[in-house]
């Protein structure tokens, strides 16, 4: 008895806390992380099968509309209703003049 009392207490103390993920995962599993200022995934999941949507958040954090070029070719990404809402979102537009990102929301 004595020495599971030990074997617990030493097992107890020599632990590494598993530290958890702050804020939700998105529909990719993924988030964006405000105190590093990067989104990053914690889980694999399926392709979005939403093809169609008004405007796609890449798992770059990079917001699509339909006149983006790569707009077509993202499989994993989150969808939104308008360009405002991926934005807000924490996402980066396209310019599709020049393939630049627009650092400033509207």
């Amino acid at each position: 008895m004595l020495r599971f009392s030990i074997a617990a207490v030493f097992l107890t103390l020599t632990t590494i806390p598993a530290s958890a993920t702050e804020g939700r995962l998105d529909e990719n599993g993924c988030h964006y992380d405000r105190k590093k200022g990067n989104y990053h995934c914690h889980e694999s999941r399926p392709p979005n099968p939403d093809r169609f949507a008004p405007v796609k958040k890449s798992r770059e954090n990079i917001c699509h509309a339909t006149t983006s070029p790569n707009y077509r070719m993202l499989r994993y990404f989150v969808a939104y209703q308008n360009m405002r809402n991926c934005v807000n979102s924490g996402g980066r537009e396209v310019l599709e003049d020049t393939g630049g990102l627009r650092n400033k929301p509207w």
